[in-house]
């Protein structure tokens, strides 16, 4: 279990200084250091149109992506969601991003309103 109170700590205050209703904030990790930070957004960007997201908007695992210009091996995604009140909630990739998450990070790892697990990518069909 990864230590859950330093990485909410980082994405909650982040999360909450969005200025929509869906507050995910997506963390990659290389060799246990925050490499990127990505938010959902409602910018458009053509990955976004690549991968059939809804209006082109960008979600915050594209956006940690995109944002981040190092090596593309050893990567962890860290992705939270939470509710205005600051509580985590269900942030599993969603089917258009769960397809390339898979291709690009080692591990991924989603919040839940019960705490944070780990996607088992044996069980994944994609």
């Amino acid at each position: 279990m990864p230590k859950l109170d330093k990485f909410s700590g980082i994405a909650r205050p982040v999360a909450l200084n969005l200025q929509r209703k869906q507050k995910h904030v997506s963390l990659i990790f290389r060799k246990n250091q925050i490499v990127s930070v990505g938010t959902n957004e409602f910018k458009t960007h053509p990955m976004a149109k690549q991968y059939g997201y809804r209006y082109d908007e960008v979600h915050s695992e594209l956006d940690a992506l995109i944002r981040y210009k190092g090596p593309k091996d050893n990567l962890k995604l860290y992705n939270f969601r939470f509710n205005r009140f600051g509580q985590m909630r269900m942030s599993r990739p969603c089917s258009k991003c769960l397809p390339w998450c898979v291709a690009v990070f080692d591990e991924i790892w989603y919040t839940t309103n019960k705490g944070i697990y780990l996607l088992d990518k044996e069980k994944i069909n994609v």
